[in-house]
């Protein structure tokens, strides 16, 4: 026992003899010259990685210090979010700049606050201003002339929302309604499932936009998100949306608050008699749809189309009327300029309906090819123009970026009116733009007020003068128009 346990404390004294040898003679398998080569590589590493983060840390020094200043000259604001980003920076201003600043610098996520500039300061740039436009006019007599200038608060991507807001807000037949408190005697309690809320959450950030005490000051929509959210739950979150089909919602929200008709009555069933005229159809037409949906946004925004459907076997026209609040327009070319007109002639074009399109002819009792056709049988107050630059057949191949050249003044829409359809002219006041890509941009407006006619940018809490020459772009997406001859009320 005794032997055999000397034996092993014997083999374990040679095994780190063993050991310690081994370590000793592996130093010998390097030289002394490839040993201070080592060294010298290493040590050159390590200066270099020192290296590497001293300029990495002045980088983020001045990006620091470049963020400070930036933040203390002009509005900047940038919005993260997982799986959608929109940055949303002001341009940057100087001397040689075409565009004069209306709205001081205030940040669209982490400030509220009113400016502090001082009265006088903003008298004598709103003159400035007005004077490089060549919009003369005395500013004292027309207080109105200097108001709705200010902007609206980015409150998580929703700059397709103030967008749309800036285009209503100049929007002078619905503004008038509303700044002189029109709506209240026209609110639906009965019918309407936000009982007015939205329209008057609406209503309270218009009359801030248009406030006689308070200029250049930034709006918070956040209450009337909320009432939005109610309204139409797609728009719950901060997600990107479309401005086009928001306008749509918000216009069906803020007209069933003020709908006239207390009580729905029951619905027509009954096809509207064929052997009737044109004439006495699109009335028929009209009236049924006044039945149920009857407001002053109505009044302002909606038309009628007429859609006629001939059979190219026996020659029978059908003839349908339905109302519209805005018209979708394809852009016919995915390159180069096009005009307007060519967008309205691809719209009105006549088109065949065959093979799995085919429709039913009303005499023939069958499914007969045919062709279709539209034409505008009611012209409304406010025309409101979609062009199509994101639509289900372009999703995969990219928003089309192409300019529309669209008319400022005299949109004549004689060749699109119905016939003994009395044509009428339009002139823009208002463009929702869109830049960036299919999934990821920005929304600003061109707007030009309702009093002055001097045109401005409205990019979030920014707000500031462009000339006409620069309202056409291809970012163009919705369009707003007016009939000549509208009125002021105030």
């Amino acid at each position: 026992m005794t032997s055999s346990k000397s034996s092993s404390i014997l083999l374990s004294r040679r095994h780190r003899r063993h050991l310690l040898v081994g370590r000793r003679d592996s130093s010998k398998i390097f030289s002394e010259s490839e040993l201070a080569r080592w060294w010298r590589t290493r040590e050159t590493l390590r200066m270099d990685l020192a290296f590497f983060l001293f300029v990495l840390w002045t980088l983020l020094l001045s990006m620091m210090l470049y963020g400070f200043v930036v933040g203390m000259s002009c509005d900047s604001s940038a919005i993260l979010y997982c799986g959608f980003m929109e940055i949303s920076t002001s341009p940057k201003l100087s001397t040689t700049s075409n565009r004069s600043v209306i709205s001081p610098s205030t940040s669209t996520l982490n400030s509220s606050t009113s400016s502090t500039t001082s009265p006088s300061r903003r008298s004598s740039e709103r003159e400035r201003i007005y004077n490089d436009e060549s919009n003369s006019y005395d500013k004292y007599s027309s207080p109105v002339k200097t108001q709705g200038l200010n902007g609206l608060k980015n409150i998580g991507n929703t700059c397709f929302m103030n967008s749309v807001i800036q285009c209503l807000s100049n929007t002078k037949l619905l503004l008038e309604y509303l700044l002189q408190d029109h709506y209240v005697g026209d609110i639906n309690t009965s019918t309407s499932g936000m009982k007015g809320a939205l329209i008057k959450s609406f209503v309270e950030v218009i009359k801030k936009l248009w406030s006689q005490d308070a200029s250049d000051r930034v709006v918070n929509t956040t209450s009337l998100k909320s009432q939005i959210q109610r309204f139409a739950p797609r728009f719950i979150g901060y997600a990107q949306q479309d401005a086009q089909e928001f306008l749509r919602y918000l216009l069906e929200g803020l007209h069933e608050d003020v709908n006239r008709v207390k009580e729905k009555p029951k619905p027509i069933l009954t096809e509207i008699d064929e052997k009737l005229s044109d004439s006495e159809k699109s009335s028929e037409s009209w009236n049924r749809y006044l039945r149920m949906d009857n407001s002053k946004i109505v009044d302002y925004f909606v038309g009628q189309l007429k859609s006629t459907l001939k059979c190219t076997h026996c020659g029978h026209c059908s003839v349908t009327f339905d109302p519209f609040w805005d018209l979708s327009l394809p852009i016919p070319q995915r390159a180069g300029q096009v005009r307007l007109a060519q967008c309205l002639d691809s719209f009105t074009r006549e088109e065949t309906l065959d093979g799995d399109e085919k429709p039913t002819c009303s005499k023939c009792k069958e499914r007969r090819k045919c062709t279709k056709s539209f034409t505008i049988q009611k012209f409304p107050k406010i025309l409101v123009i979609h062009l199509k630059r994101f639509s289900l057949a372009e999703r995969f191949r990219g928003k089309l970026s192409v300019t529309v050249d669209f008319p400022l003044e005299g949109l004549d829409m004689s060749h699109y009116a119905a016939d003994n359809v009395t044509p009428c002219r339009y002139n823009l006041y208002a463009i929702s733009n869109h830049s960036g890509t299919t999934y990821s941009g920005h929304y600003t407006a061109y707007c030009r007020h309702p009093y002055n006619k001097a045109w401005h940018e409205y990019n979030d809490s920014r707000v500031s003068s462009i000339s006409p020459k620069s309202i056409v772009s291809g970012e163009a997406y919705v369009l707003f128009y007016e009939q000549e001859g509208q009125k002021s009320h105030l």
